[in-house]
C-alpha cells in the first residue's frame, strides 16, 4: 500500500504567487457577477464571453484560432459560437482567403452589450484603484502577461 506524499511547506514566494492567484480568480467572480447584474446586458455564459471578447478584440478572426487561443476544446466553442450567432452577437462570413473557413465579427448588438460590459467594468476598477494610472498600468501588464504566457 502506497502512502501519499506530503507536499513539501511552500515557500513565502511560493504562498505570495498563490494567494495572488487567488486574488486574481476571486476578482474574475466579482467582475463577472457585476457583469451579470446589468439589466441592459444578454447574459452569457463563461465560455461564450470569452469567446465573444475574443472575437470583438481580433475582428475578422478564424472559428479555429479562437478555439485555439482560448485553449477550448473544439466541441465547447462551437456550442458556444452556435449561441452567439443564434443571439445575433457574432456572424460569420467567407474567408476571401479561403472559402472552405469563416471570418467571424461582433454585431452592432453585441458591440452595444459589450460597451455596456466594459463601462461597467471601468466604474468597478475605478472604485477600487482610484486614479492611480500606474497601479492601473502594472496591474493590466501583469495580467497581460499571464494572458499572453504559452
Amino acid at each position: 500500500m502506497s502512502r501519499a506524499v506530503a507536499p513539501a511547506p511552500a515557500t513565502d514566494h511560493e504562498s505570495a504567487l498563490a494567494d495572488l492567484a487567488d486574488a486574481i480568480m476571486h476578482a474574475a467572480r466579482l467582475i463577472r457577477s457585476w457583469d451579470q447584474a446589468a439589466e441592459t446586458v444578454v447574459p452569457l455564459s463563461t465560455v461564450e464571453a470569452a469567446v465573444l471578447e475574443y472575437v470583438d478584440r481580433h475582428p475578422g478572426c478564424r472559428p479555429s484560432d479562437v478555439a485555439r487561443e482560448l485553449r477550448m476544446r473544439t466541441s465547447n466553442f462551437s456550442a458556444a459560437l452556435r449561441v452567439l450567432e443564434k443571439q445575433e452577437f457574432v456572424e460569420r462570413s467567407d474567408d476571401p482567403s479561403d472559402r472552405r473557413t469563416a471570418n467571424l465579427v461582433v454585431t452592432a448588438l453585441a458591440k452595444r452589450n459589450i460597451d455596456v460590459i466594459r463601462s461597467r467594468r471601468a466604474a468597478l476598477l475605478a472604485a477600487a484603484l482610484g486614479d492611480d494610472r500606474s497601479r492601473i498600468d502594472g496591474a493590466r501588464e501583469l495580467l497581460d502577461q499571464l494572458r499572453n504566457r504559452e
